[in-house]
């Protein structure tokens, strides 16, 4: 197994690449006694091609992010692959893994990089990295030696503190049209929002005692996980990439609700993610009716209620009532695929996949609808239906 792989954009700055490469080999090696030709690996410099047996070799991936990161195809097939193996692990074990080191090699002017690799950042103080890049500091090694080596060491020391192997998944797009969250969408990718009705800690209603999974804000909200903060917004936007959606997270609100609900954008495709306890708050019915009264087509909600939350168990049929007297539409609505007291990670997930892939269909047969208002003559126009990863 290998410790790290590399992905940048190839055939540019090679001879940079390939030092630093060098390096971070060396001092990953130093801190396992592992030989520096066995702990990291990267793509060939002169190809395109991506190694899935690399990749699944590999227990972080090490992202060098440039303006020319996402244009291609090699690089978003790797970051996808990962992302990919991100879901399935905590699918498995409800936990989150620190398994993507973001590393800035030229500064993005157009997108942040926590924006477009929206994982933990590097924790250096090198003012000098944060402005201008890694590459700068290579470029100028004679004058910022100390604060690459600052960058080397971070990167390294992340790298060895991931001891848990991901789970290796079946191959990946080999055109990369994964876009990670923040990127640039291509033509065609469908938005998709998150809505959280939830609360921060301090504001959980008198009744809920079980506090552990609440955070600072509703976007804390971690029902599988608790304590993990941000465990489930981080699930929902990993399973949207996935799928090719572009996708916004927001706390349920007046602010939100306003946005959803413009008369612009009305097919705009909304997930509630409803934590049942939320509806004892008087103030959030009236949010959550104006969600109910979306566009069914476009509205849908998914309840996480785990199974290991004992008090959520006990009050199954308050909570239940609740629900049906907050939303009572979507709750009125049949379903082929499970949406309430999801008991489980897994279960989430696979529910939040039919969701999402049925929510793109219904807006690609809209679209449809609109191209074409009447039946030709020589037939009717068929098209296929999205979802390629909904087995």
């Amino acid at each position: 197994m290998s410790h790290f792989y590399l992905s940048h954009v190839r055939t540019v700055d090679e001879e940079w690449v390939a030092s630093f490469f060098h390096d971070l080999c060396r001092a990953v090696a130093e801190r396992t006694g592992r030989s520096p030709e066995a702990v990291g690996v990267r793509g060939s410099p002169h190809s395109s091609d991506v190694s899935v047996d690399l990749l699944g070799r590999s227990t972080i991936l090490v992202v060098l992010h440039s303006p020319r990161y996402f244009t291609q195809s090699y690089c978003r097939a790797e970051l996808s692959y990962f992302q990919r193996r991100l879901n399935m692990q905590r699918s498995r074990t409800g936990r989150s893994a620190d398994a993507v080191v973001p590393v800035m090699w030229e500064p993005d002017p157009a997108h942040a990089l926590d924006a477009v690799v929206p994982y933990q950042p590097l924790s250096v103080r090198s003012e000098a990295y944060r402005l201008d890049g890694l590459l700068h500091l290579l470029r100028l090694k004679a004058r910022y030696r100390s604060e690459y080596e600052e960058v080397v060491r971070a990167v390294a020391d992340r790298i060895v503190a991931a001891a848990e192997q991901l789970p290796e998944v079946h191959g990946f797009d080999a055109a990369g049209s994964h876009s990670p969250l923040g990127a640039p969408p291509p033509a065609g990718s469908q938005a998709v929002s998150f809505v959280v009705a939830s609360t921060a800690q301090k504001d959980v209603p008198g009744e809920r005692h079980s506090h552990q999974y609440y955070g600072k804000t509703p976007l804390d909200w971690s029902p599988y996980a608790p304590g993990e903060h941000e465990a489930l917004i981080s699930l929902v936007k990993n399973t949207a990439t996935a799928l090719d959606f572009t996708a916004t997270v927001l706390p349920l609100d007046e602010e939100t609700v306003d946005r959803i609900s413009r008369e612009q954008e009305p097919e705009q495709l909304v997930v509630l993610l409803v934590d049942a306890w939320v509806a004892l708050r008087r103030e959030k019915h009236r949010l959550l009716a104006a969600v109910d009264e979306r566009n069914p087509e476009a509205t849908t909600a998914l309840e996480p209620r785990a199974r290991d939350d004992t008090e959520s168990a006990e009050q199954a049929v308050v909570l239940d009532e609740l629900l049906n007297r907050a939303l009572p539409l979507m709750r009125g609505r049949n379903s082929e695929y499970e949406r309430w007291g999801l008991p489980d990670v897994e279960s989430f997930t696979s529910s939040l996949r039919k969701v999402l892939i049925r929510l793109q269909n219904e807006a690609l047969k809209s679209m449809e609808a609109v191209r074409s208002p009447a039946t030709p003559t020589d037939g009717l126009h068929t098209f296929p239906l999205l979802g390629r990863y909904s087995s």
